[in-house]
C-alpha cells in the first residue's frame, strides 16, 4: 500500500485508486471506507490535503472487524479477551517422533544438571534451550495453556499432586525430576507439597531419622513454568536475527530418605 492510495480530486473530493476510483465527499468517508474495505486507517496530516500519510490498523484474527491503533493495544486485548486461547499456528511442520524423544532427553538432561546435592542447588532455578516452535509444540501440543498470537509466545504450567506424573508422561522418563545421592540424600523438582497440620510439622521436626522436603507454609505454591518464545536481536544497519527458546522455570529442595 502506497500514498497514491488516497488521491484528492480538483473538485475537493477524495478517491480510491483500489476501488475503481472510488470518489468521497469528505476525508471522514474516506476514511470510513477505507477502515471497513481495505483494513486501514488513512489520516491527513494538515488541512490543505497535500500531504498524505497512512497508518496501518492492526487486526485481532480471533475477533470480527475488531482493530487497534498499534501492536500494543492487540497485545493487551489478547492478553485479557483471549487467555485461555491454546492453538498452535496451523502450518508448523510436525516432525519426526525421533527427533522430538531426542530432544525430550535433552530437556531432562539440563534438567538434570540443576538437580546438584550441593545448597546452592536448592531453590528457584530457570533454564534457557534453543528451541524450534514444532519442537516445542510436538512436545506439550495437548498441555499448552496459552497461545499469543501476536507476540508468538506459548505457556503451559504443571503444578499439584499428578503434576509430576503428568510431566513424567511426557518425557517418558521416571526420575526426570529427581537425582539420587550416596547416604539416602535426593534433590528434586517440587511440584506440589501436601497439607500437613501443625502437629504433623512438629512430628517431622522432632523426628532426626526422617527429614523430609522442608515445607514454608506461607510460600506460593510450588510449578514448573514452561515458556516457549522468539528473540530477536537487530544492530545498527537493521540487520535482525531471531530464534526460538524453550524456558523452564520451576524450584528443587534436597532430603534424606
Amino acid at each position: 500500500m502506497n500514498k497514491s492510495t488516497l488521491q484528492p480530486t480538483l473538485n475537493a473530493t477524495f478517491s480510491c485508486i483500489l476501488c475503481s476510483k472510488k470518489t468521497f465527499n469528505s476525508k471522514r468517508g474516506f476514511n470510513i471506507h477505507n477502515t471497513r474495505i481495505h483494513k486501514l486507517q488513512n489520516r491527513i496530516s494538515n488541512s490543505s490535503g497535500n500531504n498524505l500519510t497512512l497508518h496501518t490498523r492492526v487486526f485481532c484474527t480471533l475477533c470480527t472487524r475488531k482493530s487497534f491503533k498499534n501492536k500494543r493495544g492487540l497485545i493487551r486485548h489478547e492478553r485479557y479477551t483471549h487467555s485461555t486461547y491454546n492453538i498452535p499456528r496451523a502450518n508448523l511442520i510436525s516432525l519426526p517422533e525421533e527427533a522430538i524423544n531426542e530432544f525430550k532427553k535433552t530437556i531432562v538432561y539440563l534438567i538434570q544438571r540443576q538437580l546438584s546435592n550441593h545448597s546452592s542447588s536448592v531453590g528457584s532455578r530457570c533454564i534457557t534451550i534453543p528451541c524450534l516452535e514444532s519442537q516445542f509444540v510436538g512436545i506439550f501440543r495437548n498441555y499448552i495453556a496459552r497461545y499469543a498470537l501476536t507476540q508468538q509466545t506459548y505457556e503451559c504450567v504443571f503444578t499439584g499432586e499428578y503434576a509430576y506424573e503428568t510431566l513424567r508422561s511426557i518425557f517418558g522418563d521416571n526420575n526426570w525430576g529427581i537425582r539420587h545421592y550416596t547416604g539416602n540424600q535426593q534433590t528434586a523438582v517440587i511440584l506440589f507439597t501436601p497439607t500437613q497440620t501443625d502437629q504433623e510439622i512438629d512430628d517431622n521436626m522432632k523426628d532426626s531419622n526422617c527429614n523430609t522436603f522442608s515445607q514454608d507454609q506461607n510460600a506460593t505454591k510450588f510449578e514448573m513454568k514452561v515458556k516457549w518464545e522468539r528473540r530477536g536481536i537487530k544492530d545498527t544497519i537493521n540487520h535482525e536475527c531471531m530464534g526460538g527458546f524453550l524456558i523452564l522455570r520451576f524450584t528443587t529442595d534436597t532430603a534424606f530418605f
